[in-house]
C-alpha cells in the first residue's frame, strides 16, 4: 500500500476550496495537496509527481478537456478525474473515455471523495505490485575458464544490489556444485545449502526460505551455497530445478549465481531462465578463447546479445592483450571492464569480507558498484519495454 497520496487540485481557487476541504476529511493515508490554475498545471507537475489530478470545470468544459489531454500525453502515469456541476451525459462520457478515472459533481460528498481516494489507493498499489514482479531478475555470472574471478564478481556485486536505496532483497546463489566458495569470501557459516533446499522444496514457502538460509550481517544479503560435500551434487540434479529457479525468482528481487565455467545441466537449466548472463574474461590468450568457445555454445542455446554480456574482468593487468584487439575479436561489445587490483582483492579474499568493506575508494570497488547500477537500469529497461508492449 502506497504510504502517502500527493494530489494536485487544478481550476479556479475560488471553487477549488471546497474540494480541497473533502480531500482533507480522508485519513486512509496521509495526503499531501497543491492548488495550481489550469494555466500553471504543466509546469508544477515533474517537482509534484503527484499520483491524482482532480480538475475543477468550473463550467469551461473545452479548456479542461484540452489541458487533461495534452497533461494525460505526456504524464500518462498519471490518474486524473473532474469535479464540476451537475452536467450531461454526454459531457461525463467524453472525459471517461479520455482516460478520467472519475467524475464528481459538486457539491462534492465526502463518500464520493473516499470512493475517488480509495480507487487511486488501490490502482497503485496494484501498479506497484506488478512493477515489483516485472523487476525481479535472474542473474548468472558464468567463467569462460577456472581463475577469471567470476566468483570474486559475483559475491561483490550481489553485496553492491543489496545495499542499493531503496533496498532490495538479494539472494547469492552458489551453482559451483563441487567447490563453490562464496561463503568462504563473505565469512559465513554453510549454514543451509542449494541441497537443503532441493531436499525440501515440496514444503517450502517464502517465510520459512528466508528464516532458513544465511544472510550476511553488513549488507543483508542472503546466501544459499554450494552443498557441503562434493557429492552431494548428485541432489542437485534434479528434475525440480527449473521450478526451484522460478520459485527463487518469485522470493527475491535479484538473484545473483556463481555458475563456474562448466555447461552442466543444472547450469543450463539457470542459464535457460536468466534475465542476464554475465561471462566473466581476463585479457590473456587462454582466457580469451575459452570466451570465443563459451560464446559459440550461448549462441547454440539461443540466448541473444540482449542477454549475454562479456565483462572483462582484471583490465589493465600487467602483460595484458591491447583492448581494441580483444573487443575486434568478439561478435558484440565488451559490457565492462573490471580494473585490476590484486591487493585489494586478496585483502577482501582473506579477511572474508566484501570489496566494499576493505578497499571502499578503490578503482575495482566502484566499477563494481557501476555494474551494479547498470544491472538495475537494464531491469528497469526491460521492464519499461514490457510494459510499452502491453499498451
Amino acid at each position: 500500500m502506497i504510504k502517502e497520496l500527493s494530489i494536485v487540485l487544478a481550476g479556479d481557487d475560488r471553487e477549488l476550496g471546497a474540494v480541497l476541504n473533502e480531500v482533507r476529511k480522508i485519513k486512509t493515508v496521509p495526503i499531501r495537496c497543491e492548488l495550481v490554475t489550469l494555466i500553471n498545471l504543466k509546469s508544477i507537475l515533474s517537482r509534484v509527481h503527484p499520483q491524482l489530478i482532480i480538475y475543477e470545470m468550473d463550467g469551461d468544459t473545452n479548456l479542461v478537456g484540452r489541458i487533461a489531454r495534452a497533461v494525460a500525453d505526456e504524464f500518462s502515469h498519471i490518474h486524473w478525474a473532474v469535479t464540476g456541476k451537475q452536467s450531461d451525459v454526454s459531457t461525463v462520457v467524453q472525459f471517461f473515455r479520455m482516460g478520467a478515472i472519475d467524475f464528481l459533481a459538486e457539491p462534492v460528498q465526502s463518500e464520493e471523495m473516499k470512493r475517488l481516494i480509495q480507487k487511486v489507493i488501490s490502482l497503485e498499489s496494484e501498479r506497484e505490485q506488478i512493477g515489483d514482479r516485472q523487476n525481479r531478475r535472474l542473474i548468472g555470472f558464468f567463467a569462460s575458464k577456472g581463475g577469471v574471478g567470476s566468483s570474486t564478481l559475483a559475491v561483490n556485486t550481489a553485496v553492491s544490489l543489496a545495499a542499493q536505496n531503496p533496498p532490495r532483497r538479494v539472494l547469492l546463489l552458489d551453482l559451483v556444485l563441487q567447490h563453490g566458495n562464496v561463503t568462504d569470501l563473505l565469512d559465513i557459516p554453510p549454514k543451509y545449502t542449494v541441497s537443503d533446499l532441493v531436499e525440501n522444496f515440496d514444503r517450502l514457502d517464502t517465510n520459512l526460505l528466508e528464516n532458513s538460509i544465511a544472510k550476511h550481517a553488513s549488507s543483508g544479503l542472503y546466501v544459499l551455497p554450494c552443498p557441503r560435500q562434493p557429492e552431494d551434487e548428485e541432489s542437485v540434479t534434479s528434475a525440480q530445478t527449473s521450478e526451484i529457479f522460478s520459485f527463487l525468482k518469485s522470493t527475491f528481487h535479484y538473484v545473483v549465481a556463481d555458475l563456474g565455467h562448466e555447461f552442466s545441466k543444472t547450469a543450463i537449466s539457470y542459464l535457460d531462465l536468466s534475465d542476464f548472463i554475465f561471462l566473466v574474461t581476463t585479457p590473456d590468450v587462454p582466457s580469451l578463447c575459452s570466451t570465443r568457445n563459451s560464446l559459440a555454445i550461448l549462441n547454440k542455446l539461443s540466448y541473444g546479445q540482449e542477454k549475454v554480456k562479456v565483462i572483462l574482468n582484471r583490465w589493465r593487468m600487467k602483460g595484458e592483450i591491447d583492448f581494441s584487439l580483444i573487443q575486434k575479436n568478439f561478435p558484440m561489445e565488451v559490457f565492462c571492464r573490471i580494473p585490476d587490483d590484486v591487493m585489494a582483492s586478496l585483502s577482501a579474499a582473506n579477511q572474508g569480507k566484501p570489496l566494499s568493506a576493505v578497499a571502499k575508494k578503490a578503482e575495482v570497488t566502484k566499477a563494481i558498484e557501476k555494474l551494479a547500477s547498470e544491472i538495475m537500469n537494464l531491469s528497469e529497461k526491460e521492464s519499461s519495454n514490457v510494459a510499452q508492449r502491453k499498451t
